[in-house]
């Protein structure tokens, strides 16, 4: 409104609308008229949240569409009076938030048997201390006395360890990054 309470009307000088007489002249043309109709008709969807499909025939009888939020389904929703839009966008976050869900649970699973393991760790360490010294441990025991069975068994235990230290050591990091 303008300060003397009449409305301010723009007035756009428009040319003389006439056929273009060239045929490269008429194809930029009815391009360039065709790419603005095509960005007015998406802006409008999308500042007013409505579905748009627009269908232009080239003057060589070629046919250029463009549809918000998909030019099919409106069309189809024009025809049919169903709202497919609606349903398979509904059916694709479902698959998202089913996808999410199984993450989820798997990770879930994954800390609950890291955390298995930190306490079944921190139980050994709880005896070790218990017992005094660390050097009272089995992997601190002389191997020049050991046969070969000894030895073997001594072996495992050992890449058994390398194991659940390493599932100890991962499951800090996951709980770290996860608390921060």
């Amino acid at each position: 409104m303008a300060s003397d309470g009449k409305l301010n009307t723009r007035k756009r000088k428009f040319g003389e609308i006439k056929k273009a007489e060239k045929s490269n002249k008429s194809q930029m043309t009815f391009s360039n008229s065709t790419l603005t109709l095509f960005n007015k008709a998406t802006e409008l969807s999308v500042l007013c949240n409505a579905k748009t499909a627009l269908i232009v025939t080239s003057p060589s009888n070629e046919l250029y569409t463009c549809g918000y939020p998909n030019c099919d389904a409106v069309i189809q929703q024009f025809l049919t009076g169903k709202d497919t839009i609606q349903d398979s966008e509904k059916k694709k976050q479902e698959k998202i938030v089913e996808t999410l869900r199984l993450d989820y649970e798997a990770i879930g699973d994954k800390l609950e048997k890291l955390l298995e393991e930190e306490k079944n760790l921190q139980a050994i360490n709880d005896e070790a201390e218990k017992s005094g010294s660390i050097s009272s441990c089995w992997w601190n025991n002389p191997i020049d006395d050991m046969d070969l069975q000894s030895l073997e068994e001594f072996k495992n235990s050992l890449e058994k360890f390398r194991l659940n230290l390493g599932s100890a050591y991962d499951a800090k990091k996951l709980i770290s990054t996860l608390r921060s």
